[in-house]
């Protein structure tokens, strides 16, 4: 199994928008600290690439090394990317695009037909259970705003699973049609057009580990938000593609979170 990491190391001349985290040392050790604990702690995958847009030059050989006596492959591109777009649009173009360069140029993407996409200074403490018990070809943590309070349905973007030919279809040139300014991010766009497709999320809540670049806040939730999470991805919150059982629970769950806003 393929995984796909993205990364932007070195964004502090670039006035990256909505960007707390931006010391080149310290977004270039968590990325080489995830590249590092995907290949230690990932069973399941197999080959690991990482995409980086800012042509940062870094001496990635150790971590080959290490990936294949992990009896794993480790790819490693970067490109300068559209920074005048970004820095006009928001940063989740340059995620799109990272993501377009890589399905271009990645040689072990290139032979696969389906991958995991993983934001590239994160880790997934239970990616082997959830690769086990995902059978799919794709996988995305869908959003409702019935439920959560945001104010449009979303899909994340951080973490995923997707057969090769349906992004290539629906999401390959996505980040072109955001504007951060106007508050229409990519996540919003994969749902607008993910959203008449039968799709499902993952069976298991993702254990994410990592720091938020846009507020510097952890991934990792409280005990209480875990339990109510691990809810939600029981009665189906999160998938596009509902079973009646999921429908009427997600249903009486939005009402019930109703009732309760206005007590």
């Amino acid at each position: 199994m393929v995984l796909l990491l993205t990364g932007a190391i070195d964004i502090g001349s670039f006035n990256v928008p909505s960007t707390t985290i931006i010391d080149v040392n310290e977004r270039l050790s968590q990325y080489i600290a995830s590249i590092d604990y995907a290949i230690e702690h990932y069973k399941s995958i197999s080959e690991i690439v990482f995409c980086e847009n800012t042509d940062y030059i870094f001496d990635y050989s150790s971590l080959k090394e290490k990936a294949l006596k992990n009896d794993k492959k480790l790819e490693v591109i970067y490109f300068k990317g559209d920074y005048s777009s970004i820095q006009r649009l928001g940063k989740g173009y340059g995620e799109g695009e990272i993501i377009e360069y890589a399905l271009k140029k990645s040689e072990l993407i290139r032979q696969c037909d389906v991958f995991y996409k993983l934001t590239g200074r994160l880790v997934v403490k239970n990616m082997d259970k959830i690769v086990a018990a995902t059978q799919s070809f794709n996988s995305f943590i869908y959003y409702p705003k019935s439920i959560y309070k945001i104010p449009k349905d979303h899909i994340e973007t951080y973490f995923y699973k997707v057969d090769k030919n349906l992004y290539v279809k629906y999401l390959i040139d996505a980040h072109r049609d955001i504007d951060e300014t106007q508050f229409r991010y990519l996540e919003h766009l994969f749902y607008e057009r993910l959203s008449k497709i039968d799709l499902q999320s993952f069976k298991l809540v993702p254990l994410i580990s990592g720091f938020s670049g846009t507020s510097g806040n952890s991934y990792e939730p409280k005990m209480k938000d875990l339990i109510l999470e691990k809810i939600n991805y029981l009665i189906g919150v999160h998938n596009l593609k509902k079973t009646k059982f999921e429908r009427v629970m997600t249903s009486i769950l939005s009402l019930l979170l109703k009732i309760g806003r206005l007590i």
